[in-house]
């Protein structure tokens, strides 16, 4: 490393210590549990960045970088609960539910599938790209040679078509 490089990282820890408290309290407000975790992997973060490009403003960069970091833990955190939660409740039917509310939702899932048969082939093509495979109106525009605006015309008139049939 060379003389510079390692004046500056002596720099950064020297600013991270001094901060430390009102970056682990941002790190905290996010509800972050693992607070030195997030401390820690900021510092990284911090360090990497100067090694590319010249920080001039060293305390908008220590609180931004805590607070991504905080967030993108809070979303991976959410979406492993979520994950599971799904994954536990695979295949399972809760003993507690109303058998009425499961009727009702069967027809109601019977009458969307009819809907979603009766639809024109490119109206229904376009709505299940977007809603089961998850492509975005762009990417369903190409997949298919049509224009943007044509994919959201058949959207709008697949979800008109899916709530008329709900009435």
């Amino acid at each position: 490393m060379t003389s510079k490089k390692a004046s500056n990282v002596q720099d950064l820890e020297r600013a991270f210590a001094e901060r430390g408290q009102r970056l682990r309290g941002i790190a905290r407000r996010g509800g972050g549990q693992d607070v030195e975790d997030i401390a820690q992997d900021a510092f990284l973060k911090i360090v990497e960045t100067s090694q590319s490009q010249d920080v001039r403003k060293l305390d908008h960069l220590l609180s931004r970088i805590v607070r991504c970091v905080t967030i993108d833990r809070r979303r991976r955190r959410a979406t492993r609960v979520t994950h599971l939660a799904e994954q536990a409740g695979e295949g399972r039917m809760d003993a507690a539910a109303d058998p009425e509310r499961t009727l009702m939702g069967v027809q109601r899932l019977k009458r969307v599938m009819a809907t979603i048969d009766t639809m024109p082939p490119r109206r229904r093509e376009v709505f299940l790209l977007h809603r089961i495979d998850e492509l975005t109106y762009p990417q369903i525009a190409r997949r298919l040679g049509v224009s943007l605006k044509a994919v959201e015309k058949h959207m709008y008139l697949a979800m008109m078509q899916l709530s008329d049939s709900d009435d």
